[in-house]
């Protein structure tokens, strides 16, 4: 019988995704040796974790950070408009339409999607990476350059952590910083704000105004659609 005190995360699976969760635990040092019998699909992510861990490549770790722990929220501004039909000649509406009895057809084959991975909560690769960003960002200064110059003795995910904090701290790199700030803070704004309503108004002279319409109190029958964009 599961343990329900467990926590699981449902990860769907990927040809290369999932791979962080097989690097990220490693040894620097055993990851790196590891390389060479590597399939190539693992070889690829391997490589952007070795930019990440070894270069001032901020476009890399921007890339590696959406993999792991997804896009971080950016504020959408939603313009939005009424579109409103008015029927001034119609003096009644459609009677509700008559929809036909469907058969379902048991014929049609159920497309069946990949079985997904089951990962330990607590061993994903989002929290590990974020166990790391905390701890190595609760350090003193001179510990994300002393993991960089000793990345033997560590794990990929803290090596990973280090660079990116070295590369924000010696800020000849503002997008470090701005990379930091997103993941550890969230973006600027996480809201979706609706700015402005504008009603469009549209004439319609049918005799007979359409099933969905409602009648105002002028006796006008309209129907009312919002659009955003």
């Amino acid at each position: 019988m599961d343990n329900p005190s467990r926590t699981n995360t449902m990860a769907q699976k990927k040809k290369l995704q999932n791979f962080f969760n097989d690097f990220l635990p490693m040894n620097y040092r055993e990851f790196r040796q590891a390389v060479p019998e590597m399939s190539a699909n693992q070889a690829v992510v391997a490589e952007l974790l070795r930019v990440c861990c070894e270069e001032n490549d901020v476009k890399a770790m921007k890339m590696a950070f959406e993999r792991i722990l997804g896009k971080p929220e950016r504020v959408l501004v939603i313009k939005r408009t009424v579109v409103r039909t008015v029927f001034p000649e119609a003096t009644k509406k459609l009677d509700k339409p008559v929809e036909p009895t469907r058969v379902q057809d048991e014929t049609v084959a159920v497309k069946q999607g990949d079985e997904p991975v089951i990962i330990e909560e607590t061993n994903s690769p989002g929290h590990i990476l974020r166990k790391e960003l905390d701890e190595v960002g609760e350090s003193g200064q001179a510990y994300a350059y002393e993991v960089g110059d000793t990345r033997d003795k560590h794990t990929v995910a803290r090596v990973l952590a280090s660079n990116v904090y070295a590369v924000a701290m010696r800020g000849g790199n503002l997008g470090a910083i701005d990379l930091l700030f997103n993941y550890l803070d969230g973006a600027v704004a996480d809201v979706v704000r609706l700015d402005g309503l504008d009603t469009l108004l549209l004439e319609n002279y049918a005799e007979i105004a359409p099933y969905e319409a409602i009648q105002g109190d002028d006796g006008v029958w309209y129907i009312e659609s919002e659009v955003m964009g």
